[in-house]
């Protein structure tokens, strides 16, 4: 049984654009590239030295 469930999420419009191209250049589902880059995040701030807690300024950007 799939345990996945979908999730609705809205982005700004370079994040979007971005996440196109990564796809389109890596041959992946824009789906696919929202999770490596999800997951690229997780390992970064769990590895020592890591980053720290991730906050979001007002312009919903995300700063380290």
């Amino acid at each position: 049984m799939n345990s996945r469930k979908p999730m609705q999420l809205r982005l700004p419009q370079e994040l979007k654009e971005w996440i196109k191209a990564e796809s389109d250049r890596n041959g992946n589902s824009q789906n696919s590239e929202v999770i490596r880059a999800i997951r690229a995040a997780k390992d970064r701030r769990s590895a020592p030295g890591g980053f720290g807690k991730i906050t979001m300024d007002h312009g919903d950007n995300a700063r380290c």
